[in-house]
């Protein structure tokens, strides 16, 4: 998250969300009105606040009496992002390419979340985080394990590929562990100190049988036009930070990827950045720089972790970095940070 940036939702997909809710005797501004809350149907745009959202979710499963609301949402929703997310079991080329995109359209649904995709011999692990002082809700957190879920059971029954997949929550348990063994077919484990999938198996860089390029395409350009129209706000270099950085843990973004999602050449991209008197060198440096300080103000993250959610392979770069940035070594800044 940069500076400025109210943490957000998808307006459609929480409208979906508001429907469901109705279906299951949950009525949201209702409700928002006879307990005093921020209403997040009300207003205009194509976001709605994520703090607000959050108390919705708690407050519905509050007056329903029901700690598993997430999945009864789940069932009862017809979300475009849920309908995206069981496309992509069958159209990447392997499930780690879909794993990646899953993780963009996720992104594009609530600019809150933070993905870590750290990749070994033996498979794949992803952390999933918000940005310190951002609230996020349990509901939403196992909301979003539960559609990666859905799509690895389905991407099972459709082509044949199983993966083994272990979940774990920083949160305590809402309900009987076992219930939640029988949703998620495997076992989760809570309180764990972070919320994370891990995905292994010989299979997770198999190619899926028959997958579809051209619906890849049109996925792929799907999530460009939704970033795109997300970030239309602010000046271009704002959007070109924001972009850099919203993807960074997902791969290293070069100019021309960035300047296809604001509908621009890479010479113009370019253009226009110098003519609002700045680089893209500049502009991508600043955008490290934020997510580093960002980062590190979350003493979980480890120096490597905040290094490769920055693009840095290599730790001993990263320091050079960020004393050129700060003149501090991040053990000084995040001392500094702790004390004041």
């Amino acid at each position: 998250m940069l500076a400025g940036r109210t943490p957000s939702v998808d307006r459609r997909f929480f409208m979906a969300t508001a429907q469901s809710l109705a279906r299951l005797g949950f009525d949201v501004a209702k409700a928002c009105a006879e307990h005093d809350l921020v209403n997040p149907l009300e207003g205009e745009g194509d976001r709605v606040p994520l703090a607000a959202v959050s108390r919705v979710y708690e407050l519905a499963s509050q007056v329903l009496n029901e700690p598993a609301l997430a999945y009864r949402l789940v069932d009862s929703s017809s979300h475009d992002h849920t309908s995206v997310l069981f496309g992509l079991a069958r159209c990447c080329k392997t499930p780690l390419e879909a794993l990646r995109m899953i993780c963009r359209f996720i992104s594009i649904a609530t600019d809150a979340t933070q993905f870590d995709i750290h990749e070994d011999a033996q498979g794949v692990t992803l952390t999933v985080s918000s940005p310190p002082n951002v609230y996020v809700s349990v509901y939403q957190i196992e909301v979003g394990a539960w559609f990666m879920m859905q799509w690895a059971h389905l991407l099972r029954e459709s082509t044949g590929i199983q993966l083994d997949i272990q979940v774990t929550f920083a949160h305590a348990a809402l309900f009987d562990p076992q219930r939640y063994a029988r949703l998620y077919g495997c076992t989760v484990a809570f309180e764990a100190g972070r919320n994370s999938l891990r995905l292994s198996g010989p299979q997770l860089r198999q190619a899926i049988p028959g997958h579809d390029e051209r619906l890849q395409a049109y996925y792929q350009d799907l999530a460009e036009r939704y970033e795109s129209n997300t970030l239309v706000t602010g000046g271009l270099p704002q959007r070109v930070m924001l972009l850099f950085a919203q993807r960074m843990a997902l791969g290293k973004p070069d100019a021309a990827e960035i300047a296809t999602l604001l509908n621009m050449s890479r010479r113009t991209l370019q253009r226009h950045l110098q003519q609002a008197g700045t680089s893209w060198a500049q502009v991508t440096d600043q955008a490290r720089q934020h997510v580093a300080c960002t980062e590190l103000r979350d003493p979980t993250r480890s120096l490597q972790d905040v290094a490769m959610l920055t693009g840095y392979e290599d730790t001993r770069a990263f320091l050079r970095a960020f004393r050129r940035w700060t003149g501090q070594t991040p053990s000084e800044y995040r001392a500094h940070q702790g004390s004041s």
